[in-house]
């Protein structure tokens, strides 16, 4: 499952351009000459403008974006320094200008109701505009899980909830083989419940009969026994682990149960990148 394209934008922007077009507006209204009266009104104009622009650009308002362009090209005529400078006045004169940023105001305006906003509740921000947070560990270690781990924590921001834990699933799918290696998993079809049953053989077998390799890293094995053991338990009647092969057995997922598996995969994946032995 990926994600579609978001388009992320700050709508505070928008009305504060709105904002910023109206008192311009009535700014050029009450000066007589507003190219000569107020030195700092046209160059603070076209710092906003500069901004529309880009705004248009990455926000998708071309239609905006055309009269921006064209006030923004004469003001950056007018200060030049070239011989042409001198028509800047004559192209922009107090009525065009007006009727000019009146024109963008209403495009603004009208190209905003063309537009369908969600909002994104301010508790699941982090999760989508830094979804690989605290997650460092495990994309050094195992570095094809980035992916995933991105889609999964912008999932849940976005409340799809089966979509996060479907992505969660595949995180902990890329460290399998790794950590069945490490146990010296001998099923052929190693997976989840194989390594399962590996920690419970490995934990129940005699301190002394363990291999060279298991006996340093026991205090590891126990833990992870542990967390994969709290993991099953958040993924209950929600999560397949049969037939080496992970599988969401419903899509239906509240908020809390998700961030639960979210949680303690999580867990799961940062012990093994930073204490399973290499």
């Amino acid at each position: 499952m990926s994600l579609l394209e978001i388009l992320q934008v700050y709508v505070e922007r928008y009305a504060q351009a709105l904002s910023v077009l109206q008192s311009s507006a009535n700014r050029v209204q009450q000066l007589e000459d507003f190219w000569e009266d107020d030195p700092t009104f046209i160059p603070g104009l076209l710092q906003w403008l500069i901004l529309m622009d880009e705004t248009c650009e990455q926000d998708e308002f071309p239609v905006t974006r055309v009269p921006v362009s064209e006030v923004k090209g004469i003001i950056e005529i007018a200060f030049s320094g070239k011989e042409y400078s001198k028509l800047a006045p004559v192209l922009l004169t107090q009525d065009s200008l007006f009727n000019q940023l009146e024109r963008i105001r209403l495009s603004f305006t009208a190209e905003l109701s063309t537009k369908l906003f969600f909002q994104l509740p301010s508790n699941k921000k982090k999760w989508f505009e830094a979804p690989t947070s605290n997650w460092e560990k495990v994309i050094e270690r195992f570095p094809n899980t980035i992916t995933d781990i991105e889609e999964m924590n912008k999932c849940f921001a976005l409340s799809r909830y089966a979509g996060a834990v479907f992505h969660s699933v595949q995180i902990i799918e890329f460290s399998l083989l790794d950590f069945g290696a490490f146990l010296e998993v001998k099923d052929p079809k190693s997976g989840w419940t194989a390594i399962s049953s590996k920690l419970d053989q490995i934990t129940k077998t005699k301190f002394s009969d363990l291999s060279d390799k298991h006996h340093k890293a026991f205090p590891f094995i126990e833990q992870m026994q542990a967390t994969v053991l709290s993991l099953k338990n958040a993924w209950r009647n929600k999560i397949s682990h049969a037939q080496a092969k992970l599988t969401l057995l419903t899509s239906d997922f509240t908020p809390d149960v998700a961030e639960e598996i979210l949680m303690a995969t999580r867990a799961f994946m940062r012990r093994l990148a930073t204490e399973m032995p290499t």
